[in-house]
């Protein structure tokens, strides 16, 4: 089956949208926990309900926020990986976006993982040019004749 690389990456890319659902997640939490506290004392069954100190809604914002942008960016990554399964480019890529993505949602993840791990025969196994590889023009010389002088 020649498929095992589309399938892991769109896979992939889902889990890697679900990134976006756990961001907005705590993006309401913060909005909750903001209103939550500020509403502290206007209201006649919160007169008496100041045992919360006012730095536990920082601490709770800033722990929600890096926890939502620390899904993002594993989003990000996961997204990323599922595009380079699609194109069969960089398959240790493809195979940790899967894996990152595994973590976000675990039921595609792990579907992806197994998917991009078969289809490491579909990738191309070209390693990419470093800058002290001489590219190559033309005719390829063989390795036994003597290299003939250019005028």
């Amino acid at each position: 089956m020649q498929n095992n690389a589309k399938t892991g990456g769109i896979l992939t890319i889902i889990s890697g949208a679900f990134s976006i659902f756990y961001l907005l997640w705590m993006v309401l939490y913060v909005v909750l926990f903001y209103f939550a506290f500020s509403m502290e004392g206007k209201h006649p069954s919160t007169q008496n309900s100041s045992d919360m100190p006012a730095e536990f809604l920082t601490v709770m914002i800033i722990f929600m926020a890096l926890f939502g942008l620390f899904y993002a960016a594993m989003g990000a990554l996961s997204i990323t990986g599922g595009v380079m399964a699609l194109k069969k480019k960089r398959w240790a890529f493809a195979l940790a976006g899967a894996i990152i993505g595994s973590v976000i949602f675990f039921p595609t993840g792990i579907a992806a993982t197994v998917f991009i791990s078969l289809a490491r025969a579909e990738f191309q196994n070209q390693p990419p040019p470093t800058i002290l590889e001489a590219p190559t023009t033309g005719k390829q010389q063989n390795q036994n004749e003597p290299i003939a002088p250019q005028d």
